[in-house]
Formats: structure tokens, C-alpha cells, sequence
């Protein structure tokens, strides 16, 4: 349908507002016109009506009209212009020669002393009417009803040009908007227009996101297409690299098992070479898949509730130090009890689940939970005061392609983890020396 365009809808729109306010308006200034010119005629109207006043005469106690009037329409027949006299009862006394073969309807007679303008009704006339007392001789007075009556048709023809006129005006005023509509509407909507071939060139591989510069009102809207389409790729990116992981990590599992029937080992070592294996392969699984699906929420990031985290934590304390409980770890969470994470819960219990376990086995008898905030950034500290990591050894705990470091408890697989898990939410790892002695891990979470 056509109203499913933005382009449509908004050119439907103000070309209803343009016709409806230019008709408005077009609509008050003939009624304005008309008005103008109407009292313009009553104006006129009572000026002839004075002249006739002026050339009237009375005698013998009777109103008497001149041959001849001063303004020569009264004078010319059918001229447009006419007066009559009327007594008090209606009866005709004088008309002017212009009305001698005009019989108009008399209108309502004016009241003494007043004026009374009528535009045509059944008729083509404009009428005004005037009641006058005329003292006569001997102190006789009498009622007269003066009545001057005027042509519409030139006043008709005034307001067809003017209308004429006016609509050609608001037709040339019309076409004028709607071309200023359209370059406008057109040069509004170009971001969008430009949004849309970015998305198409993304789509194609042409680009690999939005670097247009948008509009305040879609920088939202832009920022967070970009970080779908970043998370997307990176969900791509560890889909490959989880199978490549995969594949790799079963090399040595599959070779180990290959060569079993060459060994001269007893049933019972093959046996456990076997199972040994089988539950290596299945660790590697088992591993590659969490590192998969930890991936996949995080790219869920925008749509997740805020997880608290002081009480999350508490939680994995609680359950280390029943395992620990030969220890009796001593654990100081400082966190306060309102943040919180915009983080899958299963991965935050991931992440801490290893790093308190690690601090955990590592430490004498202290662990330490902090937290703080600095240049838009949240930093969660875990510490111990067990022996530490050598500085030497920090990189190596944290790189990726330490591929046999996934295999072993501890600092091999639970930190592996824990490190691709915080990548996928754009988080950093950090290994410092403890102020209780021993190490110190840092997760910065990037703040928004």
C-alpha cells in the first residue's frame, strides 16, 4: 500500500494542509472582498440618496421630484441605478425615470431616521432603504420611505475576477509549495535514504558498518545497528573459531586413540587410556559449546535486565567456602549492595564461579571483592593473599592460543572461559600484584 511509505504519507499529509489552509483562506478573503465591496455600495447608496434628498422640493403640502436629477443614471432607463418614494401605507409616490419600467418587490421599510442595507435575496438588487418625516407647509408632517436600489450584476462581476484572480494567485501559490515541499521532503529524508544504502552495502560485504554521519534523532538508532552488526560478526567469528578450536583440540585425542592398537598395553591400560580419552574429547566439547552459547547471549547484550551483583557474588562465596571449609577462607566483599551488571546471569556466575574458585585455591586464608569506577569504565577486583602470578607468566595465563591451558584445572580451562566470555561483552582481564600479598585480578566492563 502506499501508505506503508514514510515519503507518501508525509507528502499526503502536508498537500491536505497546504489545500485545506490555502482554501481557509482563500475562503476569508472573499468573504473580506465581498464584505469590503458591499459597504463600499452602501456607502455610494447613501451618498445618492442624499443628492436625491438635496433635489427634492415640497409644495403645495406634496412632495415634488425635478425632470432631471443630478446623478444621470436616475435619469437613463434601465441604467442600473433606481429611486423610489413610497407614503407610510406603501403606495407608490415617485420612482426615477431610469425605474420606469423596472416593478421591483419593495423590501422591509427602514424605520424613521435609520438606514437599512439588504443584499439580493430572489432578485438582482442591492437595496437601502431610508425613513425620513418631511415638514411641509402649514406645519404638516407627513412619512416618505426613500428606497434606492443597485444592480448586482457589475458588484457580481467585481467578485468573479477577484475570485478568478485570487485562485489563480493560490494555484501558482499552491504549485510553488508543493515543489519547496518536495526538495524539503527529500532533503529530510536523505538519511534515511543514506541509512538504507549503508544497510544494502553491509548486507552485500561492501562495508562492515554504518559510518555515515546521522541526524541527532538517528544516532541511537545507528549506534545501536552498529553494535548488532558487531556483535553479529563477532558471533560469526567465534562460531569459526570455536570449530577450528574444536577440530584442533581433537587432534591429539584422536591420534592418542589411533595408536592404541600399536602399543603392547594390557586390556586394562587400554581400557583407561580409552576412558581417559573419551573424557578428554568430551571436557573439549563440553568447553567449545559453553564458549559458543556464552557468545550468543552476549549479543543479547542491549535486551538484558541488570543482574545485582554484590548478591550474585555472595552466593558463590557462600558455596566456596563449604568447599574451602578446611581453609576457612576469610571473604570481604565490598561491593555495594546497589550495583549491578547489564550481563547474562549464567555467564556472570561463569566468570566470578572461576576467578573466586582460582582465588579460592590460591589464596592462604584472605580473598578481597572490590569494586570502582574510573573514566567510564566499572573495574571489578579479586584478590588474595596467596603467592601470586610472575610477571612473565601474566601474558601467557591470558592468550588464546595457549591451547594446552584449556585442558587443565584451575588457571587452564576455567580462566580460558572466563576470558572468552568477558571478549564477547567487550570487557577486559588484567593480572596485577595484590596489596595482600598475592594476586590481583581486574574485569573492566565498559559503561554506557
Amino acid at each position: 500500500m502506499i501508505f506503508r511509505s514514510i515519503k507518501s504519507r508525509l507528502l499526503l499529509s502536508l498537500t491536505l494542509f497546504i489545500a485545506l489552509s490555502l482554501g481557509l483562506s482563500g475562503f476569508a478573503l472573499d468573504r473580506a472582498f465581498r464584505s469590503s465591496v458591499e459597504a463600499a455600495l452602501q456607502e455610494k447608496l447613501k451618498a445618492n440618496f442624499y443628492s436625491l434628498l438635496a433635489d427634492s422640493d415640497a409644495e403645495q403640502n406634496t412632495l415634488v421630484m425635478p425632470a432631471q436629477l443630478q446623478d444621470p443614471r436616475f435619469n437613463q432607463i434601465d441604467s442600473g441605478l433606481y429611486a423610489f418614494i413610497n407614503d407610510k401605507h406603501g403606495n407608490r409616490l415617485w420612482h426615477s425615470p431610469s425605474a420606469i419600467t423596472l416593478q421591483p418587490s419593495p423590501n422591509q421599510a427602514a424605520s424613521i431616521g435609520h438606514f437599512r442595507f439588504s443584499p439580493p435575496t430572489n432578485d438582482q438588487f442591492y437595496r437601502l432603504s431610508y425613513g425620513i418625516i418631511w415638514e411641509l407647509e402649514n406645519d404638516d408632517e407627513r412619512e416618505y420611505h426613500v428606497y434606492l436600489l443597485q444592480n448586482a450584476t457589475p458588484v457580481t462581476a467585481q467578485l468573479h475576477e477577484f475570485r478568478a484572480s485570487l485562485w489563480r494567485w493560490f494555484g501558482g501559490i499552491a504549485v510553488i509549495l508543493l515543489v519547496i515541499q518536495g526538495i524539503i521532503m527529500r532533503w529530510g529524508l536523505t538519511p534515511l535514504r543514506h541509512l538504507g544504502k549503508e544497510l544494502k552495502a553491509i548486507e552485500s560485504g561492501e562495508q562492515s558498518q554504518l559510518t555515515g554521519v546521522y541526524p541527532s534523532e538517528l544516532e541511537n538508532a545507528t549506534h545501536n545497528l552498529n553494535l548488532l552488526i558487531e556483535n553479529e560478526r563477532r558471533q560469526r567469528q567465534r562460531y569459526h573459531d570455536t570449530l577450528s578450536d574444536l577440530a584442533h583440540s581433537l587432534k591429539t585425542p584422536l591420534a592418542i586413540l589411533r595408536g592404541l592398537n600399536s602399543q603392547s598395553l594390557s586390556e586394562a591400560e587400554q581400557r583407561k587410556s580409552l576412558d581417559e580419552q573419551v573424557s578428554r574429547m568430551n571436557d573439549i566439547v563440553s568447553h567449545q559449546l559453553h564458549r559458543a552459547s556464552s557468545k550468543a547471549s552476549a549479543a543479547n547484550q542491549l535486551s538484558m535486565h541488570p543482574i545485582p551483583l554484590a548478591s550474585l557474588i555472595n552466593k558463590l562465596l557462600r558455596s566456596l567456602q563449604k568447599v574451602y571449609i578446611s581453609k576457612s577462607v576469610d571473604a570481604e566483599n565490598l561491593i555495594n549492595s546497589n550495583l549491578s551488571l547489564r550481563v547474562d546471569e549464567h555467564d556472570l556466575m561463569e566468570i566470578f564461579g572461576n576467578l573466586l574458585d582460582n582465588a579460592c585455591k590460591a589464596c592462604r586464608q584472605k580473598i578481597r571483592i572490590s569494586a570502582s569506577q574510573q573514566q567510564g569504565a566499572l573495574i571489578i577486583s579479586i584478590e588474595d593473599d596467596g603467592e601470586g602470578i610472575a610477571e612473565q607468566q601474566r601474558q601467557n595465563v591470558l592468550e588464546r592460543g595457549g591451547r594446552a591451558d584449556t585442558q587443565h584445572p584451575g588457571q587452564g580451562i576455567g580462566l580460558a572461559v572466563t576470558q572468552d566470555i568477558l571478549n564477547s561483552y567487550q570487557a577486559r582481564l588484567s593480572i596485577h600484584d595484590s596489596q595482600l600479598g598475592g594476586a590481583k585480578i581486574d574485569i573492566e566492563f565498559p559503561v554506557s
